[in-house]
């Protein structure tokens, strides 16, 4: 081999060495980057004698936002930090601007920093969430000022507010999904009045309505929600489309990048108007039907994938699996049944199952549908 051919190759090498080093590095960077920027920032100022320092999220999911308000006020996003060195009362006012009212809070600022936590409610009563279809650019608002109306702080610390589509599937946040099983919606109520033509092409002893665990034999409860499925499948006509559900088992190297843990999701009164959805929206809407119906819904997630559980008497001894994936070759409820049940025994043979999250015990949390 000449040298000139050697030291060409050499440094076709070392480059392709350090490009791939560079692609590697940079997608570290960035996935700090992203880590960096869900964290909480602090921001101070003040006008003496009086000091502020803001601590807050750059980003917030607003899909779970109605939990915090109505049953976990131990979330709190918003943070005033506050002192003065000369004692004063002080009125502390916190806005999302655009998407909250102004939360208030009286506090008696003494040389000790201190710290007081805020969750403004939602414009309109939850209104703001019909058209936040989008990421929404916004800032939050503070301003602090005492009795007499003077002012010591008033500053916009940017964020942005997530589209009510968007999930972010951690262990942390595995419960929130139940947020887009909406049982009273009316689209919902339309397609359980659907199903009750399909309880009829059940085998006998056929229940006498969709009654829930009430009077309801375990084949009967099946059979309820056969008839919803059935129902979905043949009245709506519906699709699956493919989508990979980005919930992995913890310790997975998925799990370290917050840039693939999120997930666009329809409510199910939209996915039933566009009579198509992936597996998780399509989950989603059975999971509402079974709900309204007075049935325990799960959602069992496995790499990539959703699909639905039931129990079959109202103390959850028993599970039986429905898949929608089975939609798209026309397969019957029945034998969607199976196959899910089928698919559930060879997951939990080979340990895949990576959750599964109960809807009774989200709702037991204080996690309510989204926008009802």
């Amino acid at each position: 081999m000449g040298k000139k051919t050697f030291i060409f190759i050499f440094l076709v090498t070392l480059l392709t060495g350090l490009s791939t080093a560079y692609v590697v590095v940079g997608a570290q960077a960035y996935s700090r980057y992203q880590q960096a920027n869900t964290a909480k920032l602090q921001q101070c100022g003040g006008q003496a004698p009086v000091r502020i320092c803001i601590l807050a999220p750059s980003t917030i999911f607003s899909a779970y936002y109605p939990a915090y308000l109505t049953a976990q006020p131990q979330v709190m996003p918003f943070t005033v930090a506050y002192s003065s060195s000369t004692p004063l009362t002080l009125f502390l006012h916190v806005t999302v601007n655009g998407f909250s009212e102004t939360q208030m809070k009286s506090v008696r600022a003494t040389n000790t920093m201190q710290n007081a936590s805020f969750l403004p409610p939602l414009l309109k009563q939850g209104q703001v969430l019909d058209n936040l279809t989008s990421e929404f650019p916004t800032s939050l608002h503070v301003q602090v000022t005492d009795s007499n109306n003077r002012l010591y702080y008033d500053n916009d610390s940017p964020l942005t507010v997530h589209s009510r589509w968007l999930m972010q599937w951690t262990q942390t946040n595995r419960l929130y999904i139940a947020a887009w099983i909406t049982p009273n919606a009316p689209e919902i109520d339309a397609l359980v009045q659907q199903a009750r033509n399909y309880l009829l092409d059940q085998p006998p002893p056929v229940p006498p309505g969709l009654i829930g665990y009430k009077g309801a034999t375990a084949q009967q409860v099946q059979d309820e929600v056969d008839a919803l499925y059935d129902a979905l499948l043949k009245s709506y006509h519906m699709k699956y489309v493919q989508e990979t559900v980005p919930y992995v088992a913890s310790g997975s190297s998925m799990t370290n990048s917050p840039a693939n843990d999120v997930e666009t999701i329809k409510l199910p009164a939209e996915t039933l108007k566009q009579r198509v959805g992936m597996c998780i929206e399509l989950t989603d809407v059975l999971a509402s039907a079974v709900e309204r119906i007075g049935l325990h819904a799960q959602i069992i997630v496995v790499p990539g994938h959703a699909f639905l559980g039931v129990s079959t008497d109202a103390q959850d001894s028993h599970i039986e699996y429905w898949d929608t994936v089975d939609m798209n070759n026309n397969v019957s409820a029945d034998s969607a049944n199976v196959d899910a049940d089928s698919y559930y025994i060879s997951y939990k043979a080979h340990g895949t199952i990576v959750d599964t999250i109960s809807i009774s015990a989200a709702r037991a949390s204080g996690i309510g549908p989204m926008m009802e």
